[in-house]
């Protein structure tokens, strides 16, 4: 008799120390998830095939906010760059069969964040695998006391969300969610551009 797979839920939060993806988005994470699964084929690691999952934003912005009223917080909105750094994040891990927070490159949360031109003031990323759903994935989320801090996180304004699933792997399906502030400009500070 086997053991029922239990749903691995994995969380970050990142101090600073000084949606929808869009098609162009969409592209760019399947390119990610393919040029690791060349460098991981070169490294002799297993890959699976991947692919994206859609997520309903309005849903995830209703579970979010209402989880955060219920806590005396503020609402979240979804922002396009995090919803496509969290894309590339979740087809990353469904392309690798696992969770971190330091797949595609070995790059952490804030390097993500850079690349993908988000300037941050306060972040925090919830990850999960084996959650068949969008209620499914918060409702671990919420369970797990790390999660929960991040989704109560004060200060932050912004999130995106996204899923992948591997079907060949063993939890089939991934999902990387991302809540932070932008950085805030000092008053009077010269704005480049």
């Amino acid at each position: 008799m086997t053991a029922a797979l239990r749903p691995l839920p994995c969380v970050e939060t990142i101090r600073p120390t000084a949606t929808m993806p869009s098609a162009a988005a969409t592209r760019r994470a399947v390119l990610s998830a393919g040029i690791a699964l060349l460098a991981a084929g070169c490294a002799g690691g297993r890959t699976f095939v991947a692919r994206p999952m859609p997520v309903d934003v309005a849903a995830a912005t209703a579970l979010a906010d209402r989880f955060r009223a219920e806590n005396g917080l503020p609402p979240v909105a979804p922002d396009a760059r995090l919803g496509a750094i969290a894309a590339e994040q979740a087809m990353a891990m469904a392309t690798a069969g696992r969770m971190s927070h330091s797949l595609g490159w070995g790059r952490g949360l804030p390097s993500r964040l850079a690349a993908g031109g988000y300037d941050w003031e306060v972040t925090a990323e919830n990850l999960g695998a084996g959650y068949p759903t969008l209620a499914a994935a918060f409702a671990g989320w919420i369970g797990s006391s790390g999660h929960r801090a991040n989704l109560l996180k004060e200060g932050v304004t912004e999130f995106g969300i996204a899923a992948a699933e591997s079907p060949g792997s063993e939890y089939r399906t991934f999902w990387a969610m991302i809540l932070a502030t932008p950085r805030r400009l000092p008053a009077g500070a010269p704005v480049e551009g």
